[in-house]
């Protein structure tokens, strides 16, 4: 038997197996063969994770099952199983959310399975969907560091998959819980111009030094070196300054014609008299280099 055609989500469970006519030799048969793989206790994939996300997912989807309706995936695991960005996810537990308040919430190893917490009918769980509201998912991982909050926030905002009511919803729901306070200390940041995780990291460090920013700034005179006239657009500005601030992610170096005309684009922004300060994920982890070379930035424009 194909044992794709007994698995959901690509995993199958051991007992599901055995009610199809598999059997022990024929499930240690695949797994010599390389047809599936082992994801914990009684449960296996019919393909191999591609990486540790998406392990995650599946042993998510696995857990589901084992539940039955009982609880829904949150916090990280319900942002990876929705494919909403995160920052930092915690990979090596699965999180779930009981549905029913009679049942008791517990942590076992690998599993933490959180009480059922009653919410506004906006934020109701999505059961269909095996996850939280994704606003309460996005709430609940912001309590680890406001970063692991503003990363999904403005994803899920872009995409349309929440609103600023809902975020706002999901954060006076926090309480009282540690670490609430830094969620709520950067609710306001959100914003759905933020087009990468990136952007959003270095909108969060620059607002930290007490910055005003414009995301997606569109650069005045660079119309004419553009189809249609709408002109360069640069990930951040600086209000007040003549600054603006791209972050930079993987760029295929080996292809020249990108490089040209990155460079080309780049000198043509300089030439209008724009300082432009380039930040990668690497200069994320030392923010002193970052705000030395933003105060350069400023005052060599302000000069």
């Amino acid at each position: 038997m194909d044992p794709t055609l007994i698995a959901h989500h690509d995993v199958f469970s051991a007992a599901r197996a055995r009610a199809s006519g598999l059997t022990p030799a024929d499930l240690r048969r695949l797994l010599r063969e390389g047809r599936i793989v082992r994801l914990h206790r009684g449960w296996y994939a019919t393909r191999r994770p591609r990486d540790d996300a998406d392990l995650h997912r599946m042993r998510v989807e696995a857990l589901l099952v084992e539940y039955a309706g009982r609880a829904v995936a949150t916090d990280a695991s319900a942002l990876l199983r929705l494919g909403i960005a995160t920052w930092r996810p915690d990979l090596r537990r699965v999180h779930l959310a009981l549905t029913d308040p009679e049942v008791n919430r517990h942590r076992k190893g690998d599993l933490v399975v959180h009480a059922h917490r009653p919410t506004p009918p906006q934020l109701a769980p999505r059961p269909a969907s095996g996850t939280v509201h994704p606003a309460v998912a996005i709430a609940a991982v912001g309590l680890k560091d406001p970063r692991s909050f503003l990363v999904p926030a403005d994803d899920a905002l872009r995409r349309g998959l929440v609103t600023a009511a809902e975020l706002a919803a999901a954060v006076d729901g926090l309480g009282r819980r540690h670490g609430a306070a830094g969620v709520r200390a950067v609710r306001d940041w959100c914003d759905p111009r933020h087009e990468s995780p990136g952007e959003t990291l270095v909108a969060h460090l620059l607002r930290l030094d007490g910055h005003r920013l414009e995301p997606q700034f569109v650069v005045r005179g660079s119309e004419r070196w553009t189809r249609g006239g709408q002109g360069y657009r640069a990930d951040l500005r600086l209000s007040g300054t003549r600054v603006l601030v791209e972050f930079d992610g993987r760029v295929k170096y080996d292809d020249r014609q990108v490089l040209w005309e990155e460079k080309l684009r780049e000198d043509r922004i300089r030439s209008l008299g724009w300082v432009v300060v380039r930040v990668t994920m690497a200069d994320l982890r030392d923010p002193a280099t970052v705000r030395a070379r933003v105060d350069a930035a400023l005052a060599l424009a302000a000069a």
